[in-house]
């Protein structure tokens, strides 16, 4: 099925969309914006639990995260506490289901099981609580207008970054994003090994026309000893990433091509793009495990390798 769906008990007085906040701001974003195609399917609020999002409670081979859609235009509601207690990730997982099930409490629970798209899922009613990464568009693409607006930035980017700006609009800007850190070692996720970019090279050189390659990463100096292209390349540092990594975002969404890794920030910088003629390159594997059902999480105008 792909989601597991625990019994519906309503309040009177309530009527809302629950959408829990897991990961790093793509992951956040991605869960927001399944809240917000719900939410306003049903003329509903959402509300956003951070619960699990900002418990430091120990945890074994896990990055804790913060709160980071407070650099967009959204002034967010968030989750009464009793919600948060009794539905949030950060209970015992065991403990929760047999509970949602004995007592399944004011809202239908869905969790997400695998990562395929559900159409059902778009289905579900008020008093809805979401609990998943829902990574592909088809959970908000007829949103998209909505979701535009609310994903642009609060404030304007650092002046640090002025000349860097224009370089990227003055040329056909390719984003070249490389995400490692933490992913190297993840048994989930790993990262895409040089050989990817050297091919997704090769393909933009031959659709666009004089590529300049724009490098962002969270290990810049690693880049620089291993990614050497034919193109023109810059090394885009963390004295450009600001807070929450917002300059370095709309940075690499400026760009008019990219090239991504197995990363849900990659995947949001090139969604956004403004440009309708955009190349996007996407890793075909985007777990460890290849046999995870992920063929919605690309869409379908990317080229995969």
């Amino acid at each position: 099925m792909g989601v597991a769906v625990f019994g519906l008990k309503k309040y009177n007085n309530i009527i809302m969309i629950v959408s829990e906040l897991m990961g790093g701001l793509g992951n956040q974003m991605f869960q927001y914006a399944i809240g917000r195609q719900l939410a306003i399917k049903n003329k509903t609020d959402l509300f956003l639990d951070t619960h699990f999002l900002l418990d430091r409670s120990p945890k074994k081979n896990f990055s804790y995260r913060n709160y980071d859609l407070s650099i967009f235009n959204i002034t967010p509601k968030f989750a009464p506490l009793e919600i948060s207690k009794k539905y949030s990730s950060s209970r015992n997982r065991i403990k929760k289901y047999l509970q949602k099930i004995i007592n399944p409490g004011n809202l239908q629970y869905i969790t997400q099981t695998d990562f395929n798209f559900i159409p059902d899922i778009l289905n579900s009613p008020d008093n809805t609580y979401l609990s998943g990464y829902w990574q592909t568009e088809k959970y908000f693409k007829e949103i998209e207008t909505v979701l535009r607006a609310d994903f642009s930035f609060k404030n304007t980017i650092g002046e640090n970054t002025k000349e860097l700006v224009k370089k990227i609009n003055d040329c056909n800007a390719v984003c070249l994003h490389v995400r490692r850190g933490d992913f190297v070692t993840n048994p989930t996720h790993g990262t895409p090994g040089t050989d990817y970019y050297k091919s997704a090279e090769t393909i933009i050189s031959q659709k666009i026309i004089n590529p300049v390659f724009f490098i962002f990463s969270d290990e810049i100096d690693w880049c620089k000893e291993n990614i050497h292209l034919s193109g023109e390349t810059y090394y885009v540092g963390d004295e450009f990433t600001g807070e929450k990594c917002r300059d370095y975002f709309e940075l690499m969404i400026l760009c008019k091509h990219f090239i991504i890794p197995n990363s849900s920030f990659g995947w949001w910088a090139a969604w956004l793009s403004n440009n309708n003629n955009k190349v996007v390159i996407a890793p075909r594997i985007w777990f460890k495990n290849s046999s995870w059902n992920t063929i919605d999480l690309i869409p379908d105008t990317w080229i995969k390798i």
